[in-house]
């Protein structure tokens, strides 16, 4: 039967990832508040994002090959709940176990509803892939554009506690469900009639795969260290906490901006992620070479504009050209990505404290040039 509305699951899932950005905005803005509820120190506040990382990394690898298997709206159907769960966990809990439970909890809902969300979108409009990734992510970062902005307003009154942003991001979750109930996910439309029995093992034999792994890997790092350093930077080197504020929003800004262009320019997807690394490499040796805050503010917004279509373009071809397992591919490539923004922290802050933080951004670019290298060279299908 033909589907009487098509766009109904591209906006669900466009819904379902701002309300992820709200969630990831809101927990990076609310975490001191947690940690002093809790009279929890630095390292419990570490231990909180870790774990959240850790199910990014851990859930898509057990879950996100389920949905090749049963259908990608019976997945979503069943973790956003999960999802929801978590973030009622974590608002209503009222000691640091229960707490870091529901932040895992909803760890596994976030990355499983964003790598399957990804694979139906691909699934069901085959050749637009660029286009409804682009914007499914400008989604998640307009989210997390929102996020910090809304809640510091409502918290800082005095009204609110950090309990709201989790209320928030579960009850959005909770209100999309219907629509999800009532989308539409098609199966893919695989060359050659009957799909091939998908054989993982055969995607590590191939060179082009392990490019789009290093490459998921590399991005996700990037994309962490710029994020979570970037006030860091400007508080530590300049005593400027409200410019630190302004380069993480501008930062995200310029990221949502990018991924709605890209999703309406002419180019190669190739061509756009061998760009984002490219660029992204010079520009964090750029903060090496000029120390003024005011040009690092401005590379900040350059690398959330150049960095924007990487992350929808790896998933985009990637699950294009496995689409008879396009869940399992996306659940691995979310899973590489997980790992390396658990990493990359720990990285930087070590350099940070025993160096100085500028070394963490001489490492970032390193690694953006290593996704290049691995794209140049090994990143055709």
């Amino acid at each position: 039967m033909k589907n009487k509305h098509p766009q109904l699951l591209p906006l669900t899932v466009y819904g379902l990832v701002f309300f992820l950005g709200i969630e990831a905005g809101g927990f990076q803005l609310v975490l001191l508040n947690v940690a002093s509820d809790f009279a929890a120190g630095a390292a419990v506040m570490g231990l909180l994002v870790s774990v959240q990382f850790s199910a990014i990394t851990i859930a898509p690898l057990c879950f996100g090959w389920l949905s090749d298997r049963v259908g990608k709206k019976r997945v979503l159907l069943f973790f956003m709940p999960v999802f929801t769960g978590g973030c009622f966990l974590a608002a209503c809990s009222n000691s640091p176990g229960f707490f870091i439970s529901g932040v895992f909890l909803l760890g596994i809902g976030y990355s499983v509803c964003e790598c399957v969300g990804t694979s139906a979108l691909s699934d069901s409009f085959p050749g637009s892939e660029k286009k409804y990734l682009n914007i499914m992510q400008c989604a998640f970062s307009l989210g997390a554009v929102i996020s910090p902005q809304l809640f510091s307003r409502l918290i800082f009154t005095g009204v609110f506690t950090w309990r709201l942003v989790f209320l928030v991001s579960g009850c959005g979750y909770v209100l999309l469900y219907p629509f999800m109930l009532t989308a539409e996910c098609r199966r893919p439309v695989l060359p050659g009639g009957s799909p091939k029995k998908p054989a993982v093992m055969r995607l590590f034999g191939s060179r082009f795969f392990i490019a789009l792994l290093v490459s998921m890997l590399a991005y996700v790092a990037m994309e962490t260290g710029a994020a979570y350093f970037a006030d860091s930077l400007f508080v530590w080197e300049y005593d400027n906490a409200k410019l630190g504020a302004y380069a993480i929003s501008s930062y995200w800004l310029a990221m949502a901006v990018s991924r709605f262009l890209f999703a309406w320019i002419k180019m190669r997807p190739r061509i756009q992620i061998l760009l984002g690394f490219a660029s992204s490499g010079l520009l964090f040796i750029m903060l090496l070479l000029f120390k003024n805050q005011w040009v690092q503010l401005g590379i900040f917004a350059a690398l959330g504009a150049m960095m924007g279509s990487v992350w929808p373009m790896i998933v985009g071809i990637g699950t294009s050209t496995y689409r008879e397992m396009s869940g399992t591919v996306a659940s691995i490539l979310m899973a590489a990505g997980g790992f390396g923004g658990a990493l990359i922290p720990v990285l930087i802050g070590s350099m940070a404290e025993h160096a100085e933080l500028y070394h963490g951004f001489g490492l970032l670019a390193v690694i953006a040039m290593t996704g290049y290298g691995f794209m140049k060279f090994l990143g055709k299908p």
